[in-house]
């Protein structure tokens, strides 16, 4: 009895560790485990070539780009060989009791003759959930490299865990170098079959659901704060020339400050406006966030629509107790 107890209360300790399903996946169709966690702005930063780098030996060019970690140098997982196992049928990675995990693509490569060494170029790579022969939900995993224009091609990496989570990474490459864009954690929803994006990560601001939501402060926010068009963005952000980033980070701002005072004259140790921040981003980040990036500006928009009335009410809240 005793070590049931015991036994009971370290699985309620370590719930996700004794709950969770373990992937058995081969390496070869896994992906790449530098996917897991990204910094987007210091590996844009490592990325970027310097002014001279077009007039560097091809060998001062190489050591260069051994500091990119996603230079196609520097990453393990052969993707060029993964489309030789796909490309012509899906094939299926994880064979579990109740559903199974497939890598597959369009139609369009399948009559390729990828043998004789022709490269697919686009070659988009979907992971699916399949019950019983059907597709009970589809992500987009990976491409190899999708031209933009005659200077720029973009592509897409991943990695899937043996937990269950799936990470992604969109990239820009262009002459001046190599800038991420943006970068996506899933989770598998083993009960609802169904994939669940639960981070997006852009550099400018980065969303963990169920209760974060971080907006980078960027120099040129702060601009125009006593400009008479960011007064009329003040008293509403939804009008035309108004960014609702902007009025957010203004209104985030005078919380944070206003809040300090009260904490200060209050004596207190705790950091309420974390504790409330934390609880905002809760309420406001109900919806789940969108697959579709194309719907992601709209998300953003309602989202920090939301913020601001928060911002708005504590920060009357925090003031008339200042006035006492």
């Amino acid at each position: 009895m005793k070590y049931s107890y015991y036994l009971a209360s370290l699985c309620l300790l370590f719930s996700t560790y004794c709950y969770s399903q373990h992937y058995q996946i081969e390496d070869k169709y896994r992906g790449d485990p530098f996917f897991r966690k990204i910094n987007i702005n210091k590996l844009e930063k490592n990325c970027i070539y310097p002014i001279n780098y077009w007039k560097l030996s091809e060998s001062e060019r190489e050591k260069i780009d051994k500091h990119c970690p996603v230079d196609k140098i520097n990453l393990k997982f052969d993707l060029e060989g993964l489309y030789k196992f796909i490309y012509k049928e899906p094939v299926i990675i994880y064979n579990g009791k109740d559903f199974q995990l497939t890598l597959s693509m369009l139609e369009d490569y399948k009559d390729i003759d990828i043998d004789s060494g022709v490269t697919i170029f686009g070659g988009e790579i979907f992971l699916s959930i399949v019950k019983s022969n059907v597709v009970k939900d589809k992500i987009y995993l990976a491409n190899n490299f999708i031209d933009l224009s005659n200077d720029a091609v973009a592509y897409q990496r991943y990695y899937i865990s043996p937990q269950g989570d799936i990470y992604t990474l969109y990239l820009v490459e262009t002459d001046i170098g190599i800038r991420p864009q943006i970068w996506k954690h899933y989770q598998i929803d083993a009960q609802t079959m169904k994939f669940k994006l639960i981070q997006i990560d852009t550099g400018y601001f980065k969303i963990s659901l169920p209760d974060s939501f971080f907006k980078l402060s960027l120099p040129n926010d702060t601009n125009n704060y006593k400009d008479k068009e960011f007064k009329k963005c003040l008293k509403d952000e939804t009008s035309e020339g108004c960014f609702g980033s902007q009025v957010y980070r203004y209104y985030l701002d005078q919380l944070k400050s206003k809040m300090d005072l009260l904490t200060k004259k209050q004596k207190d140790k705790k950091n309420h406006f974390s504790l409330f921040k934390q609880k905002l981003d809760k309420k406001c980040l109900v919806n789940p966030l969108p697959f579709d990036d194309d719907e992601l500006h709209h998300y953003l928009n309602n989202l920090y629509s939301c913020e601001i009335k928060g911002f708005k009410e504590e920060l009357s809240r925090v003031e008339k107790q200042l006035a006492h």
